[in-house]
């Protein structure tokens, strides 16, 4: 029975519409990233308390400058980069 139920599953996956695959691979990468950036602050801010040290302010100093910018944009970057690999990793239906 619980093999039967799995292979529904996969199958009504694999005939989901493109556009319904390519909306959750979205969304699932905007969460991503999100989780990356929340746990990045958050990670500096508990660091900060821990060593009495303002890191959140010194990171916000340095994006502040035209190269902090551009090595932010390059972080953004590189997790997009990272999502859209993951999205290689699935198998692909068999035509």
């Amino acid at each position: 029975m619980v093999m039967a139920e799995r292979e529904t599953r996969s199958e009504s996956a694999h005939e989901r519409p493109t556009k319904e695959r390519t909306t959750a691979f979205l969304a699932r990468g905007i969460v991503r990233t999100g989780l990356v950036v929340l746990g990045t602050v958050l990670l500096l801010f508990a660091l900060g308390q821990a060593f009495g040290l303002d890191l959140l302010g010194a990171l916000a100093d340095f994006v502040g400058t035209q190269t902090g910018r551009w090595l932010a944009v390059a972080f953004f970057a590189l997790v997009i980069i990272s999502v859209a690999a993951s999205g290689w990793r699935y198998r692909r239906p068999p035509a």
